[in-house]
């Protein structure tokens, strides 16, 4: 096994690492993986201090044997922490944590990295992997319901996996929020229009968008079944706790449902509030894994209704911080904590 010491990258070091290409690429990887059993997702540890404000999770995973580019076989772990108030109390990020990366062969730590820009891009990456998948082709107006690092992180994989839109509607509740997101991220993204919207606005504008993205961390829900309109895609990212909501229960009646992770979906996402209302079983429900080995189909037409539940994984987090570490001890970035 090819040594990389064990090295710490913060977010500084992994935007030079890792473009939002490689992530989607990392975590097409990291489905695969789970789909075909070379990778292992073990049981998620979480905990809700203050309901949408303060909580904290642990999600951890073993790949038996990597492949190119990245260790022979590693496991590890993402431990964090979100303070809604941070960014206006403390002046911090409101995400923050680290992920441990380990090598089986001989149980040492290969690096730490950090956890919240990590997170923003792999998830980021997660949401437009779905939507390349599952969206109909062609597509051009979205809406995105969410004004933190998560919906800046959509917004960079929805450019980078559908080079066809040219509309993005942003909508949060905070209007300061809104306004100062689409003054950050417009010059990043030119050949996107964003548009600002008010609260009010949100159920006209999803009835007009072809591909929907919630990312906030609601506990009732925000988006609702009247307002989908047939054919519209819809990345379901915030709800990774049971106790997190943002979509009606009922739309996953409607829709065909998709998840990273059926059994999390099931423990922790928004598939767990359809099954307890009686509007979803288990078995309607296909990995997106299984999508990309061509076990499952995905879009069946042009005017059905797709939603896809993303809780996160950790085979997500240790490949794209594995293949950051890999590329780091190549190019001799971060810094090398042991030798």
């Amino acid at each position: 096994m090819k040594s990389y010491g064990m090295r710490y990258l913060n977010a500084r070091d992994l935007r030079a690492l890792l473009s939002m290409e490689d992530a989607m690429a990392c975590v097409e990887r990291a489905y695969r993986w789970h789909v075909s059993g070379q990778g292992v997702r073990w049981p998620v540890i979480s905990q809700v201090f203050e309901p949408e404000l303060r909580d904290m999770d642990i999600k951890s995973g073993w790949v038996r044997e990597g492949e190119e580019g990245f260790p022979r076989g590693f496991f590890g772990l993402k431990v964090m922490g979100y303070a809604g108030d941070n960014p206006v109390e403390r002046g911090l990020s409101a995400l923050a944590g680290l992920v441990v990366v380990m090598d089986v062969e001989t149980g040492h730590p290969l690096g730490l990295v950090d956890g919240a820009s990590l997170t923003e891009l792999r998830t980021g990456a997660a949401g437009a992997v779905g939507a390349r998948l599952l969206a109909r082709p062609g597509i051009r107006r979205g809406l995105i319901l969410g004004t933190g690092s998560q919906a800046r992180a959509q917004l960079a994989g929805i450019a980078a996996a559908l080079p066809h839109v040219r509309d993005v509607a942003v909508a949060g509740r905070n209007a300061l929020a809104v306004g100062r997101f689409v003054g950050d991220m417009a010059p990043f993204f030119p050949q996107i229009s964003l548009r600002p919207l008010g609260w009010n606005e949100v159920p006209a504008a999803a009835r007009e968008a072809e591909l929907i993205v919630t990312c906030t961390p609601a506990s009732t829900p925000i988006l609702w079944k009247g307002w989908i309109s047939p054919g519209t895609h819809v990345n379901a990212i915030g709800a990774d706790m049971p106790e997190k909501q943002e979509v009606e229960a009922s739309l996953l009646e409607e829709a065909r449902v998709f998840a990273d992770d059926r059994a999390q979906a099931f423990s922790r996402g928004e598939c767990h509030h359809a099954r307890d209302r009686g509007f979803l079983e288990e078995g309607s429900v296909r990995e997106i894994g299984e999508v990309l080995l061509g076990r499952a189909p995905g879009r069946s037409s042009e005017e059905e209704i797709t939603l896809f539940d993303v809780t996160g994984m950790a085979l997500q987090d240790l490949a794209g911080a594995s293949r950051a570490l890999a590329r780091a001890a190549e190019l001799g970035a971060g810094q090398l904590l042991v030798e």
